[in-house]
């Protein structure tokens, strides 16, 4: 092999360790990313900083009550909803969604998901757990 080959074979090699070892970086620290649909408590919710929104409908936050300082949101689409939240999320702190059992919230997730790089949690079970588990809400503002 002349010393020209040697040369251009070793670049290759090290220029596809230095490719592996990047797309392998990548793929780890994109966990902040995408959603997770679990239970947090209220407690849990407010200490991740994260921004708090109830994305139910406003009869439904009269009914039961709300989290003492979540946004109130109704979530329709992506974009209306991402024109009321934005800006609140655009420091890159997670997003908390939260609706009247999960299932609103798990869909608003990944409708959400890829389109803004924040965390999003997707609060199982809702506020009826929430409630269930004690948690005294407060009036709609």
């Amino acid at each position: 092999m002349s010393n020209i080959s040697k040369r251009s074979f070793l670049g290759i090699g090290i220029g596809a360790l230095a490719g592996a070892v990047g797309i392998g970086y990548a793929m780890t620290n994109t966990s902040a990313a995408g959603f997770e649909h679990r239970f947090m408590s209220v407690e849990e919710m407010q200490a991740t900083g994260g921004l708090i929104v109830d994305i139910r409908t406003p009869p439904e936050w009269v009914e039961t009550g709300v989290i003492d300082g979540a946004r109130l949101v109704t979530f329709n689409d992506p974009e209306s909803f991402l024109a009321q939240v934005g800006p609140a999320i655009a420091d890159g702190r997670d997003l908390v969604l939260i609706c009247r059992s999960g299932n609103r919230t798990a869909a608003a997730a990944r409708a959400l998901e890829g389109v803004i790089p924040n965390r999003i949690v997707s609060v199982d079970g809702g506020m009826r757990k929430v409630i269930g588990d004690g948690y005294k809400t407060v009036p709609p503002s």
